[in-house]
């Protein structure tokens, strides 16, 4: 279920993107561009846990025998 985001999640928010385009040298674009690199990254490094965990469920499924 969704939760909308309190006052402090939002301050939160800010100092992270303050901070991100601090460390890109005030450069806007190249923020979002880490960020975007950064999260794809992320998405790539679950899709392999994800698989990961998937084979080892199948494989730790004991087998049945159907009568």
């Amino acid at each position: 279920m969704f939760t909308p985001a309190t006052q402090k999640d939002i301050d939160r928010y800010d100092r992270a993107v303050d901070s991100a385009i601090a460390t890109c040298g005030g450069d806007l674009r190249g923020a979002l561009k880490a960020l975007i690199i950064a999260n794809e990254y992320l998405e790539e490094e679950l899709r392999q846990v994800l698989d990961e965990v998937s084979a080892h469920a199948v494989i730790a499924m004991p087998r049945r025998d159907v009568a």
